[in-house]
């Protein structure tokens, strides 16, 4: 399931980050993202979710273990484990694949365009901000 849910990522390259976007269609922020992916593979119950709700959702339940990472996982960017505000794909030991470029002022597709705010693949630690990887259970093992 994990390199399913990888491929799926790596098809989404290019998807322009809108803020507060949720659909491919129109447009994804970082949790946006994330949610639609893990929805795909019911990893995830529907609502309205944040990044720093998907880690308390699945830092409550599941191992921190960095030993434990895996592609498929998740990687929360923030101030703390408390100030969560960034989230992303974890596709290697060394990169990540998500939403990103963007920020609460990009809300149309031209300024999505302008930033160059889309779904790519960056290296782990682009941002100085690392919070945690959170090591997500998939069905089946």
């Amino acid at each position: 399931m994990r390199e399913h849910l990888v491929n799926l990522a790596l098809k989404m390259l290019g998807c322009p980050y809108i803020w507060g976007g949720a659909n491919p269609w129109t447009g994804l922020d970082c949790s946006g993202f994330v949610v639609w992916i893990y929805q795909v593979f019911g990893l995830l119950p529907s609502g309205d979710w944040t990044a720093q709700g998907l880690y308390d959702r699945f830092a409550s339940d599941l191992n921190l273990a960095l030993d434990l990472a895996d592609k498929g996982d998740l990687v929360f960017y923030g101030k703390s484990k408390q100030q969560i505000t960034h989230v992303m794909l974890r596709l290697s030991p060394t990169l990540v694949v998500g939403a990103s470029g963007g920020g609460r002022e990009t809300l149309t597709l031209e300024e999505a365009r302008r930033a160059g705010a889309q779904v790519k693949v960056k290296f782990i630690d682009y941002r100085k901000d690392e919070a945690a990887t959170v090591h997500v259970k998939f069905p089946g093992g």
